[in-house]
């Protein structure tokens, strides 16, 4: 497996005659006052022997030194590739096939570097030493940090190994050096928390009349609550007193099902929590109908006959339940010159609590237009006073042009008071003019993370494609700080147009401060780059303990950009070393795909893909295990299927459109109304809800299944509670979990 290389416009630096006379071409590439430059040295000028190929002639025991391909200019840099023989088959050794290739750079500076192998295109045999080889197909040639001394850098290559799906010729291009810039030349966040910001959760009393009649009650088990904690269900109806309903105190789950309710009467629910024997706390009561019909699920009341694109999930006013922030209308513009479209109205962005009170409506303006990219949104409470802020990308006045783009005006990072929807404090955007395309420059996101471990920081970007740049901010005294900025100029070539279309912030190294995953490329918590695959921009990307059996956490990647090789793949989410890969080509794996826990039968999370034709439909879809092995390529999942714990087992089920089904083959039915919009561990135990659009109306879809055991709310998975945050903006994925999350 290997990632190939994606550097946009190649350069030509010479001719074949120039080569041949064995002159070693250095090449700053992507040089300027700003940005890291690497240096490129094309293979042949630094390879022996050269009696190894031959020059425009294609044979079965010689490299091809190959100028004459068709467009070579530019597939090529300098229009020149070393193209070895078709490897139909692994090779004894290296002597059979081609001869090996002895890549020798002296000519370099000290120091440390990223090295690349350019244009390699199908699994190639490489070595540091001419003795112990490897596949690139078991590891990229992208060969990570390198440190190199006085002595300069020296590589093998050979013909090797064939690729398992498409043989054929592999190809060498270049060697290419980017520099370490210095990783703490930024300091560390400090910020304003002296403890982690958390939620202040209550028990998240949940109660259901189930189709036998039956009433279902669920409530939350927290982080802090000891390991003995038991729990007691109350019945009271209308006058009487409450009645305990379990004989025994419940310790196996957090959830109850009353056999025998009271039909003819309304009655309130409440449990109470017992450490020792003792009672030491009682649940907000929650009112049950009489004659309640059954359903699994409830309903806030829109404003009006509308639907909503996004919902952000947040305790607005601090008793301990998750509130709800949507922005509508439903519907998408994108920005891409192709599916461009007229905004027809405005967003307005609207709060209600939990129990449906709605309290404002904050209308966005013509400066904003009707996309996901545009505006992104994320609720969460920012300054530690328990109620979450409304944090959007706003601007004034109506700065359309004649077509209806927006392409010029003041832009701003403005916060709302999450109960008023009031301003509290604004500061400026990244400015468009850094990105120099409509398309490019309207590409927008945000997370939170927690930089220095403990405060929750806010994080904005601008560019997805190619230019990217990254601020984050605290909030304190009312307004928001600068911790730092990062462009990927300042990085080198290997950062640039790595993004995604959605944004984690993961502590991913172990040392408690978040790092922040742009996509294809990470920055560590103070602001620098961490690391980068290279591979350029993935339409989804999953981090978070995929594989349990690997120490720490993995990402999974479906990659937009077309691939060679590993257009799914899995690397490890501290250093962005390869795990695993695909070994065909993909022209543009798309939208969200999948990742969760579907398979008892399979250890660790399956992941979901699938690659399109070329008029961007799905045609070939694939389900991998944690180890990338295929499980199966006859899914008919389209680009993704959404996924949540329903039942009694810690495996995720998916969403249909009349059931819920669990992918060995039962279903749970469940007439479901409306678009899927969002998935959290909203309310009741640790099962999850689905929250979908539905004219007129913000459904949540929970469980009434009996639990087998119990769990603290996902929501206090660091990891999961971030990638609830973000389902309010870019692409709506299922929510991870962290390693030793017990599920």
């Amino acid at each position: 497996m290997f990632f190939p290389s994606a550097f946009g416009k190649l350069l030509r630096i010479g001719s074949l005659t120039r080569c041949m006379l064995g002159v070693s071409l250095m090449v700053f590439v992507n040089a300027t006052a700003s940005s890291q430059s690497s240096l490129r040295f094309e293979a042949e000028t630094i390879t022996e022997p050269s009696s190894a190929w031959k020059v425009n002639r294609h044979t079965d025991d010689h490299w091809n030194l190959w100028s004459t391909d068709q467009g070579a200019n530019e597939k090529w840099s300098g229009g020149i590739v070393l193209q070895s023989p078709v490897v139909k088959a692994d090779r004894s050794t290296p002597q059979a096939g081609a001869p090996p290739l002895h890549s020798v750079v002296r000519d370099i500076p000290p120091g440390k570097y990223y090295v690349d192998i350019g244009g390699v295109g199908r699994p190639i045999a490489i070595s540091r030493d001419g003795v112990h080889w490897i596949s690139s197909d078991v590891q990229t040639p992208h060969l990570g940090l390198v440190e190199i001394g006085e002595e300069g850098f020296e590589l093998w290559l050979d013909d090797r190994y064939a690729s398992k799906t498409n043989p054929g010729s592999c190809y060498y291009d270049f060697l290419e050096f980017t520099p370490l810039p210095d990783p703490q030349r930024k300091p560390k966040v400090d910020g304003w928390a002296s403890d982690r910001v958390t939620e202040k959760l209550s028990r998240g009393l949940t109660v259901m009349t189930r189709q036998d009649g039956s009433v279902y009650v669920g409530w939350r088990l927290l982080k802090s609550d000891p390991e003995s904690i038991a729990f007691h269900v109350y019945r009271q109806t209308e006058k009487e007193k409450p009645i305990r309903l379990n004989p025994l105190p419940i310790t196996q789950t957090t959830d109850f099902v009353d056999l025998d309710p009271v039909a003819d009467q309304s009655s309130q629910y409440f449990v109470a929590s017992l450490v020792q024997g003792k009672e030491i706390e009682r649940s907000v009561a929650v009112d049950h109908g009489a004659n309640a019909s059954a359903r699994n699920h409830f309903t806030i009341k829109l404003q009006g006959d509308y639907s909503f694109q996004k919902c952000g999930i947040a305790d607005l006013n601090g008793d301990g339940n998750y509130d709800f922030v949507i922005k509508q209308p439903g519907g998408n513009v994108d920005p891409y010159e192709k599916y461009w479209k007229p905004s027809p109205s405005t967003f307005k962005v609207e709060a209600y609590l939990a129990d449906g009170t709605f309290l404002w409506r904050y209308d966005l303006g013509w400066s904003i237009e009707q996309g996901i990219w545009y505006s992104p949104m994320i609720v969460h409470d920012l300054d530690g006073d328990g109620k979450a802020e409304v944090c959007l990308k706003a601007g004034e006045g109506d700065p359309r042009d004649n077509d209806g783009r927006v392409q010029s005006g003041p832009e701003y990072l403005l916060v709302l008071d999450g109960m008023t929807g009031k301003p509290k404090t604004r500061v400026d955007w990244i400015s468009r003019e850094e990105i120099p395309t409509y398309n490019r420059s309207s590409r927008n996101q945000m997370c939170v993370a927690y930089l220095d471990g403990k405060t929750p920081c806010l994080i904005m970007e601008r560019g997805t494609y190619k230019e990217m740049q990254v601020k984050a901010f605290e909030m304190i005294g009312g307004t928001l700080r600068e911790l730092w900025s990062w462009s990927d100029a300042e990085e080198g070539r290997r950062y640039q147009g790595q993004g995604a279309h959605s944004m984690h912030a993961i502590d991913v190294d172990g040392d408690s401060r978040d790092e922040v995953f742009l996509g294809s490329s990470v920055l560590d918590d103070n602001g620098v780059g961490l690391w980068s695959t290279g591979l350029g921009h993935p339409d989804h990307h999953y981090v978070g303990d995929i594989d349990p059996d690997r120490p720490g956490l993995e990402v999974y990647y479906g990659m937009e950009t077309r691939q060679s090789l590993n257009g799914c793949c899995m690397v490890d989410a501290a250093t962005g070393q390869w795990i695993w890969g695909i070994d065909f080509p993909t022209r543009h794996v798309h939208s969200t795909g999948m990742c969760s826990d579907l398979d008892p039968a399979i250890p660790g999370w399956e992941c979901y893909s699938s690659d399109t034709d070329a008029d961007k439909k799905s045609n070939a879809r694939w389900l991998f295990d944690a180890r990338g092995n295929r499980l199966r390529s006859d899914l008919d999942w389209g680009f993704g299927r959404q996924a949540v714990y329903w039942d009694a087992d810690p495996q995720r089920e998916l969403i249909g459109k009349r059931s819920v089904d669990k992918y060995t083959g039962q279903g749970y039915p469940t007439e479901i109304a409306g678009s899927p919009v969002a998935f959290a561990d909203l309310l009741g135990d640790w099962r999850e809800e689905f929250i979908t659009s539905v004219g007129g109306e913000l459904r949540v879809y929970t469980t009434t299944i009996p639990a087998s055991d119990r769990r603290a709310c996902l929501m206090q998975d660091p990891i999961y509670r971030a990638d609830v945050a973000i389902q309010a903006m870019g692409y709506t994925q299922t929510p991870m979990l962290s390693e030793g999350s017990g599920l």
